[in-house]
């Protein structure tokens, strides 16, 4: 993929020295071998693929993903020089896919994903994800695939807008939002994040709330135009046939829709629902497949006050049974 500008290049090379939100928590609970196969589903910054680098020995292996263009711009140093270390463009809702390539299918000791939209989409106003710095209404992860936000808004129906709203971004307001974009789009179309965010704050009466206005339905967007939570559902149903005995997933989440995915895939896994409907097995012959170790950890006070974007972050850790 060719580069867009030379500014997309200093800012790709910034993003290495970002630390992660719950860094040490989450390599710590993916309880690293030395010699184990690990997956790191969104490498982002590459913080996290950093650290488990600096844990796992010379025969130890880690892979990982991003279906943003952006980070094989300017790979850091300490990546490229890495025999250990493999980088692939892709969606970690092709995970099988990519672990049978890969021939590390059934052996995997850990997998992290760091979810949600990261410093550097928020920081890029080109990218369209914040209501802060403007730039061009896009919000997708991979810029070559998919309809953009710019689409969505400008064509979608207002009840379309008003249900993706509501249930993607849990917005009261979601109808009222609706008609103001479809209500502002006659009139001309909606090219910015800032005129977006200026629609959505004149659609919502003043309430005492610390939170921007626009960030429900900023949320809601990104998560549609990204399909976030099927690609989240669909990495989870793989996950089982992916991991050695014992392996980790670990999931970094920011909000109540990414908790409710894990929460419903360890009820649907339960009972080891992957066991053929019409076999004749009784309900106490059948096993769980996972496992919580933790679940909705938070960060410490300490991280929270130096890094505010690590407020709405749980980390969950499961585990395969053996």
């Amino acid at each position: 993929t060719s580069i867009r500008d030379d500014t997309r290049v200093q800012v790709t090379t910034k993003m290495i020295k970002h630390t992660p939100v719950m860094l040490d928590k989450s390599i710590e609970s993916l309880d690293i071998q030395k010699d184990g196969c690990y997956i790191d589903a969104t490498f982002g910054s590459g913080g996290h693929s950093l650290e488990i680098l600096r844990k796992i020995g010379e025969k130890g292996l880690l892979y990982s993903l991003d279906k943003d263009h952006d980070v094989f711009v300017s790979l850091h140093k300490k990546f490229q020089s890495d025999k250990r270390f493999k980088l692939e463009h892709g969606c970690f809702s092709d995970l099988e896919k990519h672990t049978k390539d890969w021939g590390v299918y059934g052996s995997v000791n850990g997998i992290l994903f760091d979810l949600g939209v990261s410093s550097h989409h928020l920081d890029t106003g080109d990218r369209g994800f914040s209501f802060q710095n403007d730039g061009k209404v896009d919000m997708r992860f991979n810029y070559n695939s998919g309809i953009s936000a710019h689409e969505l808004i400008n064509k979608a129906d207002e009840e379309e807008l008003a249900n993706i709203i509501w249930k993607y971004g849990e917005e009261k307001y979601s109808r009222k939002i609706a008609r103001g974009i479809v209500s502002a789009r006659r009139l001309s179309s909606i090219n910015s994040t800032l005129q977006l965010s200026d629609i959505i704050n004149k659609c919502i009466p003043k309430l005492d709330t610390k939170k921007n206005k626009a960030t429900r339905t900023f949320q809601a967007i990104r998560i549609y135009v990204n399909k976030e939570l099927d690609v989240l559902r669909k990495a989870l149903d793989s996950s089982y046939n992916i991991l050695a005995p014992r392996g980790r997933l670990v999931l970094i989440t920011y909000h109540s829709l990414e908790d409710r995915v894990i929460k419903n895939f360890l009820v649907h896994t339960d009972k080891n629902l992957s066991t053929p409907k019409k076999l004749p097995v009784e309900g106490e012959f059948l096993s769980k497949m996972f496992k919580f170790i933790n679940k909705s950890i938070k960060p410490s006070a300490d991280e929270i006050a130096a890094n505010r974007r690590s407020r709405s972050a749980k980390l969950s850790v499961l585990e395969r049974i053996q």
